[in-house]
């Protein structure tokens, strides 16, 4: 059973006329495009996270997923893609972590959100003075 918050979700994207249904997200056939929805002020103490999303199926779920994650308070904005299954948020660190994030996209949408390593965050190994 999928979580009922997404057909509110999906009626505010306007999506419920599609001419089919993703049976994840409840979402129509459009294309997948990324698309960055911003929440009125961002704090200069702003974070990142990049997350693999799983589980989508149609061009609607990446509209899904960032109606769900502007929801969560802390979070500034958010793009999502299908084609690599990347989610990008920016975030208040004090307000919300990546743990958080990952948890409530899930939650709300049934996607499963994994935080991905940092790329500016080179990885040292031992000994690499």
């Amino acid at each position: 059973m999928f979580p009922s918050v997404k057909l509110p979700l999906i009626l505010a994207a306007g999506l419920g006329a599609a001419g089919f249904l993703c049976p994840l997200c409840g979402g129509g056939s459009q294309l997948a495009r990324a698309q960055e929805v911003t929440v009125a002020t961002q704090a200069p103490d702003t974070a990142m996270v990049r997350l693999h999303l799983s589980r989508m199926t149609c061009g609607s779920c990446p509209t899904t997923a960032r109606l769900a994650l502007k929801r969560l308070p802390g979070v500034y904005s958010a793009t999502v893609t299908l084609d690599d299954s990347l989610g990008v948020v920016r975030y208040d660190p004090g307000k919300v972590n990546p743990a958080q994030i990952a948890a409530h996209l899930t939650r709300l949408t049934g996607f499963g959100a994994t935080i991905l390593p940092d790329p500016t965050k080179a990885s040292r190994s031992p000994g690499d003075d």
